[in-house]
């Protein structure tokens, strides 16, 4: 569940449509009405999304939006430092481009994408997705979102993913991913002390 909002000026768009919305969920136009003279049914939410997006709402305003920002700008560069370090690209090579939430990282020649995600599930319990479309099979996306966001699960994933690679034959030099991880965090904390 997420809050939407939309101007005037695209809520006159939506009404003078002449083509039908191909998703029920996606027709503002009938939500919209909901909450008009008609008041003709949309959905009940389930209780449970309203209070869910609420709490989720509490914690982004009690870590601050700019906090959060920077919080997944951090572990991003970090998770992005020690990829490289392990000698692997990314597929959006642009740093000004890249999301702070999800890194698409291309999977090395030779490896088998389903294998080393499924060990990933199977003896770390993470996951990660795998392309689709003309990169399917040739990058991996991770995300960094939220709660996930946070050193100690970027730390983890790279250790699991270099002993998963290594099991596959490829050979990084050992625990550098780690290692460029923690340099970037030891970076980032510099640079917040010195901004203070």
């Amino acid at each position: 569940m997420s809050p939407i909002t939309v101007s005037p000026a695209a809520e006159e768009v939506f009404r003078k449509r002449t083509t039908k919305v191909q998703s029920w969920y996606f027709d503002l136009t009938t939500a919209m009405n909901y909450w008009g003279k008609e008041r003709l049914y949309h959905h009940t939410p389930p209780i449970s999304l309203i209070y869910a997006l609420r709490e989720a709402m509490r914690i982004v305003a009690e870590e601050g939006l700019e906090a959060r920002w920077e919080r997944h700008r951090t572990n991003q560069l970090a998770l992005i430092a020690g990829i490289e370090a392990m000698g692997m690209g990314l597929l959006v090579t642009n740093p000004a481009d890249r999301l702070p939430t999800v890194t698409a990282v291309m999977i090395p020649n030779g490896i088998d994408d389903v294998k080393v995600r499924n060990q990933l599930l199977e003896e770390f319990n993470i996951e990660i997705a795998g392309g689709f479309g003309p990169v399917k099979g040739k990058i991996w996306r991770v995300g960094l979102m939220g709660y996930c966001s946070q050193k100690p699960f970027v730390l983890l994933f790279l250790s699991a993913l270099e002993k998963v690679l290594q099991d596959q034959g490829y050979r990084a030099p050992a625990g550098a991913g780690v290692a460029a991880a923690i340099q970037s965090y030891s970076h980032a904390e510099t640079a917040a002390a010195v901004s203070r």
